[in-house]
């Protein structure tokens, strides 16, 4: 009987812990809509909702990106990158060649730090054939 508060308040630090570990995990997937075409790697994909999140748990190296309610979906290798400044809302920066969008970098509200998406072969390839004509689409999500 002696150990029973000691028992029961480690059983609570516990489940604490358990549950600040899974809020922290969930604050890793971004939801947001996305009004036009284009690709993630290899992978094309059409305008709709999408959420972006880490593929395991104890590594921000790897990320997927799905669309809500398909099971469309692409696996990416990313690396970090940093602002001066703390992100106020969620921002992806697409690369634009002409008509044809590459995600290239994702941001989540309350950070300074985002992921950079390794560029593609294929836009690569854009890159060299469209030299210098390359535009920077920034997409905004306000949580409105």
């Amino acid at each position: 009987m002696r150990h029973a508060p000691k028992a029961f308040a480690l059983a609570a630090l516990f489940v604490l812990l358990s549950f600040s570990s899974a809020l922290a995990q969930s604050d890793r997937q971004t939801i947001i809509y996305i009004p036009f075409k284009f690709s993630v790697g290899e992978k094309s994909f059409a305008p709709g909702t999408y959420a972006i999140e880490r593929n395991k748990r104890d590594s921000d190296l790897v990320w997927v990106i799905k669309r809500k309610g398909n099971n469309g979906s692409a696996v990416v290798m990313t690396q970090p990158v940093s602002s001066s400044k703390t992100m106020e809302e969620t921002r992806l920066i697409f690369h634009r060649y002409e008509d044809v969008y590459f995600l290239a970098e994702f941001w989540t509200p309350g950070t300074n730090t985002g992921r950079q998406v390794q560029l593609s072969d294929r836009e690569k390839a854009l890159e060299k054939a469209l030299a210098g004509k390359r535009v920077d689409h920034v997409l905004i999500d306000r949580g409105r």
